[in-house]
């Protein structure tokens, strides 16, 4: 079980706002482990991060499987599935993880193949996201 405390932000729209977060690793090409901090959305079908943090880790955005997202509204993005190593506290897995082609926009821990591995808990008294495996 790992707990991740909550992150608070400044919203345009709503002032300061705690945002539920988790600080995972991502195994680059070469081999090193980088750590990234992603938004937990259980409304994400999958794990989403912008093309930098991709291209960071090394891999060639269109390499990958090329699909469309959409967040809210109609408009999608182009965007690319890559299979990338992820590390949870201790917990190793393999993840399809997608790369959009934006620059700008948060990175997004999704259900695919992360729900089915941990049991997440979001606990909002204490502000703070819990992972069980």
């Amino acid at each position: 079980m790992i707990d991740f405390s909550w992150r608070e932000d400044l919203s345009e729209s709503f002032g300061k706002v705690k945002r539920p977060v988790a600080e995972i690793f991502v195994k680059d090409k070469a081999g090193n482990w980088r750590a990234l901090t992603m938004i937990v959305d259980s409304g994400a079908d999958a794990s989403v991060i912008n093309r930098s943090f991709g291209e960071l880790f090394g891999h060639d955005l269109e390499k990958g499987r090329p699909i469309k997202i959409k967040g809210f509204g109609e408009q999608e993005i182009a965007a690319y599935v890559h299979n990338m190593r992820l590390k949870i506290g201790e917990d190793e897995l393999d993840a399809k993880v997608v790369i959009a082609d934006i620059e700008k926009g948060p990175n997004v821990l999704g259900r695919k193949d992360i729900f089915n591995v941990f049991e997440i808990q979001f606990k909002n008294i204490a502000e703070c996201t819990r992972f069980i495996k």
